[in-house]
């Protein structure tokens, strides 16, 4: 369990280096006119900023460094098991839960921010049935963020074991190793590890947007 812990811990910081890396490099000498790394950076930047747009409205660019920061680092780190001999580090809930954890403080904070004591109404809406919706309120809250972690961490997993399995069948159905068998599943990895971290992304930003909403005249 400890080695186990240790290769995740050393994935976890190769991933944030990746990013960091890179981050600095492709910003270490701003072009008016991008190319390279800015140019990427910037189409990236770009896209989740319309992205995260429809559900923040002005509030974008004030979110956008939390969320998109969180949806780079769960891509990158769903990734990071199809290179061989790393593993995810998404497939752990002990991950899953460290960013969702976040992301619960992080839209209950703003929303508190934002709306004060206003923030707390809803938790007792509608007012008749208060002693009853109430309880049912709080413990939806409590289980945005184990939804969120469980979701990711059981479509991580699974995936990750569908290609070890496909890995080692590979050389018993066909006696030698021609283009591995896993090689489809490969390529839908690459599909399904973004579209989790769309999902956790969008949830994320759901969660973000009611919080603040009725902060937000006529949005």
């Amino acid at each position: 369990c400890d080695w186990s812990s240790d290769v995740c811990s050393s994935d976890l910081c190769l991933v944030g280096l990746v990013l960091v890396t890179f981050s600095l490099y492709a910003t270490r000498r701003m072009d008016k006119i991008p190319r390279g790394a800015q140019a990427f950076a910037e189409i990236v930047v770009e896209g989740l900023f319309n992205f995260l747009s429809d559900s923040l409205g002005k509030y974008t660019a004030r979110y956008l460094p939390f969320l998109g920061t969180l949806f780079l680092y769960i891509l990158l780190m769903n990734l990071w098991g199809l290179i061989p001999m790393l593993h995810s580090p998404t497939n752990r809930i002990n991950t899953t839960l460290s960013m969702a954890i976040p992301v619960f403080v992080f839209y209950n904070y703003q929303g508190i921010k934002l709306k004060g004591l206003k923030y707390f109404k809803h938790f007792f809406e509608p007012l008749f049935m208060a002693p009853i919706m109430f309880p049912l309120h709080v413990i939806g809250e409590c289980v945005r963020p184990v939804s969120l972690s469980v979701r990711l961490f059981g479509n991580l997993t699974g995936e990750d074991l569908t290609l070890a399995l496909l890995v080692t069948l590979t050389p018993f159905i066909f006696k030698f190793i021609p283009v591995p068998i896993h090689l489809i599943m490969v390529l839908m990895a690459l599909l399904f590890s973004t579209i989790q971290a769309v999902i956790f992304t969008l949830l994320s930003t759901v969660y973000l947007s009611l919080a603040i909403e009725e902060h937000e005249e006529g949005h």
